[in-house]
């Protein structure tokens, strides 16, 4: 059981190695593509047209996208049943969408975030895009829900997906 559990901890570390490896390349190949995009509208085109596209938030918009769903395939990947788990510590009437658990949402990612260890609001806020007053909320909301006592909610989202020895 050990040995098998080691295993699984290796192929997690490799899938994540691999897809962190993969993010930054693909992520660095599109901002020298974006530069690139920005230089020829430099030479070719007035500054009016290069401020407009240094303004536009749609390259950021995209990035952000993108990387929200490498994150979301990434974390259910390893976590295939996170959602079930959760919805299993909080009220029926607080539970989440189990059909479609292919990307997650933000209150979601907030709590996939605390299973990976981040529990501070404000670096989740930053990942996530969020002030950390929603992220408050967010995790105020599912501790009231819970069915274990508030305290130890995040305790066992941490423990979502873990192997007992």
């Amino acid at each position: 059981l050990a040995n098998a559990q080691l295993n699984e901890s290796d192929q997690v570390k490799e899938l994540y190695v691999g897809q962190y490896i993969n993010m930054c390349s693909s992520y660095l190949s599109r901002v020298d593509k974006y530069r690139t995009h920005l230089l020829g509208i430099a030479r070719s085109k007035s500054v009016d047209a290069l401020l407009s596209a240094l303004k536009s938030r749609s390259f950021v918009t995209s990035e952000l996208q993108d990387f929200y769903q490498s994150f979301d395939e990434s974390f259910l990947a390893i976590y295939p049943n996170f959602v079930h788990e959760l919805n299993m510590l909080i009220s029926e009437e607080s539970r989440f969408n189990e059909d479609n658990c292919k990307i997650l949402n933000t209150e979601l990612r907030v709590f996939a975030l605390i299973r990976l260890g981040i529990t501070d609001s404000t670096k989740i806020a930053e990942f996530l895009r969020r002030s950390v007053s929603t992220i408050y909320n967010y995790r105020v909301k599912m501790r009231n829900s819970a069915l274990c006592q508030r305290d130890q909610f995040e305790e066992k989202v941490k423990s979502i997906g873990k192997t007992e020895l």
